[in-house]
């Protein structure tokens, strides 16, 4: 069974008061949402902590089998090492991102555009106005 986990962060000002929005699916049905604000952070920052929450939630019920979906194809190129992280505070988080892939049997990450990420970013904005 392959999971769908959405992924996206929020961040006003950049850097600013952030937020993380999390929908993670099977079989097109939601049976996890995260949704909480992570204090000043770049957009960046965010859509990384986002990746992480996602993927640690995957951990801890020992769900294997995933795909990532985010709209920063920034992080989604850093993570499938396409793209160089130069910023050192990425370098952290995107380290972090590596050592946890290594708990899956399969793990893919895609690039969707914002459209197609409307419930992680509606999770987002929701942590962000609370």
């Amino acid at each position: 069974m392959i999971y769908q986990i959405f992924c996206d962060g929020a961040s006003r000002s950049n850097p600013g008061d952030a937020s993380i929005g999390v929908s993670i699916s099977l079989d097109g049905k939601e049976i996890h949402t995260i949704s909480r604000k992570i204090g000043i952070a770049t957009n960046n920052e965010a859509e990384y902590q986002a990746l992480i929450d996602g993927l640690n939630y995957c951990i801890e019920n020992s769900i294997k089998e995933i795909e990532v979906f985010l709209d920063s194809n920034l992080v989604v190129e850093q993570v499938n090492k396409n793209f160089k992280v130069k910023a050192g505070n990425l370098k952290v988080l995107n380290s972090q991102v590596e050592n946890m892939i290594k708990e899956f049997e399969y793990i893919e990450f895609k690039h969707v555009y914002r459209e197609e990420n409307k419930r992680a970013d509606q999770l987002a904005n929701m942590a962000l106005d609370s």
